[in-house]
């Protein structure tokens, strides 16, 4: 009785264990997509019965699409799919979607205003044009990953450059009338730029990142530029970086993500100056009456 009880109680551990293994493993999960969310306005959804993995082709077929939106998130059933989609609160979806569960799912999916674009990845292209044509977020029927990623870049480019934050402050309003957002972030501005910044702060930084992109051997390429050549070029050209860093920036102020924001102190800090410095040579051919040339976008 002694030994069996003894067995009992090894087994019940063991299970235990195994929960706990499982429930961590799931929080880690999920914490990863928390923070893949906070990186950029964007996140991409695969959703096809035959996704595995494991599977070499379809491991290099992530890795590509990982080279255009680095958070990917892949499903095999579309209630798992849907539930996901509704949990999304900042930012906006790119879906690749099977021929097979296209025409069922798009039609449970077309009207969330979390979904921006849907692009339906089969083998037979005509007979699923037929029925795409109804729905305006689908944006293609495509027959390879390759076309796929050249379209999605520019879904991914559009929605990023959309979630731009910009406020507009009427000249007539009182400060207490003012909306609090806008308060709230012209006081954290000006916190950050009371700040000193080290040279820790950037490679806390860093380390960040690459906790996060550990998996992203692209992404990860691009943290190794930043930390070796950050000092090499102006702040400006590293928001115009087609890479991680003007995608997480746009997306903390826009959601307001305090915790990010606070990260990124350095890099705002150094921006904002680099701003001051053309605008101050900018006035300066001004009064002079040299022209100068302003973009938008």
């Amino acid at each position: 009785m002694a030994n069996n009880k003894s067995i009992t109680f090894v087994r019940s551990n063991t299970q235990a264990n195994a929960k706990h293994v499982s429930n961590f493993s799931e929080d880690t999960v999920a914490n990863r997509r928390i923070d893949m969310q906070r990186m950029q306005n964007v996140l991409l959804i695969w959703l096809n019965n035959n996704i595995n993995v494991n599977n070499a082709d379809c491991s290099n077929t992530i890795n590509q699409l990982k080279r255009v939106v680095n958070n990917v998130n892949t499903f095999t059933e579309g209630e798992e799919c849907i539930e996901f989609i509704q949990a999304i609160t900042n930012n906006k979806v790119c879906m690749i979607v099977s021929g097979s569960l296209g025409k069922h799912i798009v039609s449970h999916v077309h009207h969330m205003s979390q979904v921006d674009t849907i692009f339906i990845f089969c083998s037979n292209r005509e007979w699923h044009k037929q029925w795409a044509k109804e729905w305006p977020k689908i944006k293609g029927v495509f027959t390879d990953i390759t076309s796929i990623c050249e379209a999605l870049k520019q879904a991914a480019h559009q929605c990023e450059q959309n979630a731009t934050s910009i406020s507009f402050v009427a000249s007539n309003k009182k400060l207490d009338q003012l909306d609090p957002s806008f308060m709230y972030s012209q006081i954290l501005k000006e916190i950050l730029l009371t700040i000193t910044f080290e040279d820790k702060h950037f490679e806390e930084f860093i380390s960040y990142c690459r906790k996060i992109y550990e998996d992203d051997e692209h992404e990860l390429k691009n943290v190794n530029q930043l930390q070796t050549t950050y000092k090499n070029k102006i702040p400006i050209w590293w928001y115009t970086w087609d890479a991680f860093l003007y995608r997480m920036l746009n997306q903390a102020l826009r959601s307001m993500d305090v915790d990010m924001i606070i990260r990124m102190g350095f890099f705002i800090n150094d921006l904002h100056c680099d701003i001051q410095r053309l605008h101050s040579e900018q006035f300066d051919n001004q009064q002079s009456g040299k022209t100068f040339t302003v973009y938008r976008g």
